[in-house]
């Protein structure tokens, strides 16, 4: 992939690391730690939480963890700490969504309109439909190779399935959660993403009315 010359609001980076639910909340701490950078900078040479091979390859998964822990609010990862690990895992979702433009632009344009529709089966080919259709409006991602395309699409496939959107089948599924588990979306102004947790009205419904 090229230097985003284009000023494009769309990155390829999070294909880096996909969700590596366990290795974030291993590193959680040292992220919301006030000597953050020089801990970070441990954990870049010795490696204790994150097992690959390299420094280089550490600091890229770090850069990442850091961009989606600052996506959103310091409370919103005192709150995430009380969850379980299926509502941790929706809640890493919020974060990823919040954090990328391109996974926000394929879970709206495709994976809600395929839950909405009779064929709840996604695949590679709904999702290249999509870049192709967003590769023609923006040049920065016009210029990405196949391979970045490729693997954009299926870090995105691999994101669902960690967080228990996409079933084995590639059927994308709701997933259940107890109602406090939507408590800070629905509290801090964030309900469109209990829609975006392919939730029904009604459910949604019930959800606001067991929180507020």
């Amino acid at each position: 992939m090229s230097y985003n010359k284009y000023k494009s609001p769309y990155s390829a980076s999070y294909t880096v690391c996909a969700l590596m639910f366990y290795e974030m909340n291993a590193v959680l701490p040292l992220m919301m730690d006030a000597d953050a950078d020089n801990l970070l900078k441990v954990e870049t040479e010795k490696r204790t939480y994150l097992k690959v091979n390299t420094a280089t390859a550490a600091k890229k998964i770090l850069q990442e963890f850091r961009r989606r822990y600052k996506a959103v609010p310091v409370e919103f990862w005192d709150w995430y700490l009380t969850l379980e690990e299926n509502s941790q895992r929706v809640a890493l979702l919020y974060v990823i969504l919040k954090t990328y433009q391109l996974i926000f632009y394929f879970h709206v344009n495709v994976s809600l309109k395929k839950w909405n529709s009779s064929n709840r089966h996604l695949t590679s080919n709904d999702l290249l439909m999509a870049f192709y259709e967003l590769a023609s409006q923006d040049e920065f991602v016009d210029s990405w190779t196949e391979k970045t395309r490729n693997k954009v699409i299926s870090s995105y496939m691999t994101i669902l399935r960690q967080c228990g959107f996409l079933n084995d089948d590639g059927e994308l599924q709701a997933v259940r959660i107890p109602a406090s588990g939507y408590s800070y979306y629905v509290k801090n102004g964030e309900s469109w993403f209990l829609e975006a947790c392919l939730l029904k009205p009604y459910e949604i419904e019930d959800i606001k009315n067991a929180i507020l």
